[in-house]
């Protein structure tokens, strides 16, 4: 099915403005391809002033974070005003003149925060996935009540101090459970799985922000023919889920407004060609042919919701007809 992956791989080319996003050429730092997982989330967090590249325009996305400056990323990406410096030392390893003294007072004085029990914060310590999920909930004002004491992952025991934060974030969606139902408490965080799980959180808080939803929705779009040139299904697929999510809360605060409807089944409708995608390369034919229909169903009703989307939903319903007829060749890998 060699011809399937082409196929696919023309998805959007031209459709959503994405084409010079493909393969890597607007790579807005240098070690942070168009194929990078975690493009637009680094992407749109740089945009907007929270995540910064160095002077060499690299982003150095798998570089480890420590304490201190987890803190720092998620006081400015929550909007936490911080005062301009410490007028005191907060724990007995941070010093008033330290350039994270600042964030780390703040963080302590709003509760984000306690430090250990020996009265040290450990800022040079790189970050676990627990703690930084716990410092940016509760610099959201979230409350534990509803979430402690659940085993609703594998890893995560019902008497952990990470438990509530753990298991709203899997819940959530800001992390993603492997196939053992795992998501990773310990795990130390590199700068863009960082950049991710606050974007996400991002996403989260603008709920309410319909605009902002559907353009995030939009890139998420663009990203699956990028990860397919790639050969990346399975991060086309993620982000193929992303954009439905986006666009289904979009269409829960304007549920009577034909762009968010269309919108909201065109992201259902590339769900779907990615569904049959992924069912083709598996030989799972039956399955595949099902979703491909199902995707030429969907972007006929975002065509009919929304007659801009003529030309998009007509690529979609071409790729789902061309998969169906390499199904029906038998064509081989």
């Amino acid at each position: 099915m060699k011809r399937i992956k082409k196929v696919i791989a023309a998805l959007m080319i031209g459709v959503l403005g994405s084409t010079n996003l493909a393969y890597g050429v607007d790579a807005f730092f240098t070690d942070v391809p168009a194929a990078h997982q975690n493009y637009v989330a680094i992407k749109y967090l740089n945009s907007v002033g929270i995540l910064k590249g160095y002077e060499d325009n690299t982003f150095k996305p798998e570089q480890k974070v420590n304490r201190a400056e987890a803190l720092k990323i998620i006081l400015t990406g929550t909007g936490i005003a911080v005062p301009e410096e410490a007028e005191a030392s907060t724990f007995t390893d941070v010093s008033a003149t330290d350039w994270f003294a600042k964030y780390v007072s703040k963080a302590k004085e709003l509760g984000i925060v306690s430090g250990n029990p020996d009265g040290t914060f450990a800022p040079a310590r790189t970050v676990a996935r627990s703690e930084f999920i716990k410092m940016l909930l509760m610099s959201n004002g979230f409350k534990t009540e509803n979430w402690v004491g659940q085993e609703l992952f594998s890893d995560v025991p019902k008497d952990a101090w990470f438990n509530p934060y753990m298991n709203y974030a899997g819940q959530a969606g800001l992390v993603v459970k492997d196939e053992q139902n795992n998501i990773y408490p310990s795990l130390d965080l590199t700068r863009a799985e960082v950049a991710e799980i606050l974007y996400l959180m991002t996403v989260i808080r603008k709920g309410g922000d319909t605009q902002f939803l559907l353009n995030q929705a939009e890139s998420e779009m663009a990203q699956i023919e990028i990860f397919i040139g790639a050969t990346q299904p399975l991060f086309a697929k993620r982000a193929s889920e992303l954009s439905v999510d986006m666009t289904q809360q979009a269409y829960k605060n304007l549920p009577d407004n034909n762009i968010v409807i269309g919108a909201a089944k065109l992201a259902r409708a590339y769900d779907f060609l990615m569904n049959a995608y992924i069912m083709a390369i598996q030989k799972k034919n039956d399955e595949a042919r099902d979703w491909a229909n199902q995707a030429i169903t969907k972007a006929t009703e975002a065509w009919e919701a929304n007659n801009a989307l003529q030309e998009i939903a007509k690529h979609i319903k071409d790729r789902a007809n061309e998969i169906i007829a390499q199904l029906e060749t038998s064509v081989e890998l």
